[in-house]
């Protein structure tokens, strides 16, 4: 499931959002200032929190699944009123919004549309970034689970006991088996 959602989400993002630098899975690549990849900034870590599934039968499951997006920006400019860096700041600060509006609806092949259900500041400890975490929800599908059928070929389909007969011209009586 996560091997056809990241790409497409990934994908997505880099298209709608061309600024953005980094975008990854999130392990915890913000918690380790000396990792082995540099992050670039603007930044978007993506993981899965949590996927309730529900059988829907014949191997098909769907589930109602929290994302969560952290948007990390290098916000190193002074804010307080009448900073002359303030409004560079803002404008960094920016790019939040920007990821919300390519995710907010966006659906793809297995997911439904994305719905926005929480805002939060992450990691507010961390050194050289402003970290949000943007949740939102969705509808997965799953068929990797599914039975295979192989379809036959030239093969008609005849009424079976017990369905109902086909519909006569009018005046003609059914023929029951």
């Amino acid at each position: 499931m996560l091997h056809l959602l990241f790409p497409q989400l990934a994908d997505h993002l880099r298209t709608a959002v061309p600024t953005l630098g980094t975008i990854d899975l999130d392990m915890a690549q913000l918690d380790y200032l000396d990792g082995p990849e540099p992050i670039q900034y603007p930044a978007v870590f993506i993981d899965v929190e949590d996927v309730p599934w529900s059988d829907l039968g014949e191997g098909i499951q769907s589930g109602r699944a929290v994302l969560r997006f952290t948007v990390a920006v290098d916000v190193s400019e002074v804010t307080y009123q009448g900073s002359q860096q303030r409004s560079d700041a803002m404008e960094k600060l920016e790019v939040v919004q920007l990821v919300h509006k390519a995710l907010q609806h966006h659906q793809g092949e297995g997911f439904g549309p994305l719905v926005r259900t929480a805002y939060r500041r992450d990691r507010p400890q961390h050194p050289e970034a402003w970290c949000i975490a943007l949740g939102y929800v969705t509808q997965l599908y799953d068929h990797d689970g599914a039975k295979e059928y192989t379809e036959a070929s030239d093969v008609g389909l005849q009424a079976q006991p017990g369905m109902r007969p086909p519909v006569l011209a009018d005046g003609e009586a059914y023929i029951l088996p």
